[in-house]
């Protein structure tokens, strides 16, 4: 059975695990990482591409919330994780980091295979480190974001 686990998080927790991808799910929204994909339910607000070398090698992509990520509040959540640590959710490597008072992170190693290198989760956008010659979409279906690499 994949791991569960839950992060403390701005007004609660985050729980994360997996499903198809790894699932971080807030009490405002729910974001799964796939192999060329991102879906965030609920917080989309926009997103933003720039390269960071001078020869365009390598891309970051943010992915801007429109309300910050909030954490889920009551029920009991599993294997609750307080502070800083690295551990692995199925296939995932997460790395669990908090400035008292500033921020709270999320970082994701996925496995191989996945058209990113490692996703950045905050309270207020998300960070996506690829390739710089990949091209990003993004497909509204309502509610559901699907920003797609290719």
């Amino acid at each position: 059975m994949p791991r569960r686990v839950a992060f403390a998080w701005l007004g609660g927790y985050v729980e994360v695990y997996v499903d198809d991808g790894l699932v971080v799910e807030a009490g405002n929204s729910r974001i799964t990482l796939l192999p060329r994909e991102v879906d965030i339910d609920g917080l989309y607000y926009g997103l933003s591409e720039h390269f960071l070398d001078g020869r365009q090698e390598r891309k970051g992509i943010y992915i801007h919330f429109a309300f910050p990520l909030r954490g889920k509040s009551g029920g009991t959540p599993p294997a609750l994780m307080l502070s800083s640590t690295e551990l692995g959710v199925g296939p995932f490597g997460v790395v669990y980091t908090v400035l008292d008072g500033v921020e709270y992170y999320l970082t994701v190693h996925p496995p191989p295979g996945f058209l990113y290198d490692y996703a950045v989760i905050t309270t207020r956008c998300m960070f996506l480190k690829t390739l710089g010659r990949r091209q990003v979409y993004v497909m509204d279906e309502g509610r559901l974001k699907r920003i797609m690499l290719v």
